[in-house]
């Protein structure tokens, strides 16, 4: 179902801050890197989008839809 606002506040949890902390990486980095790597974001050079979502590479999307799908999202939540 669309949302009319993508917009969605999460509170992080402590060790994910310390993580990115400690890898001195954003933790919006690390959350829209892998959101684009599932969704298979392509941001060109040349075109980039305005958003910041852009994948990192194909063994990364690769790895995020294994990661997905090996939790179960695509089947634990379907209608019966």
């Amino acid at each position: 179902m669309p949302r009319k606002n993508n917009r969605l506040t999460l509170e992080l949890p402590l060790e994910f801050i310390v993580l990115c902390r400690q890898d001195n990486v954003a933790p919006e980095l690390v959350l829209r890197g892998f959101i684009a790597d599932l969704c298979e974001i392509i941001s060109w050079c040349d075109n980039p989008r305005s958003d910041g979502y852009s994948s990192n590479g194909s063994d990364e999307r690769r790895m995020a839809r294994e990661y997905y799908e090996r939790v179960g999202y695509p089947w634990l939540f379907k209608p019966n």
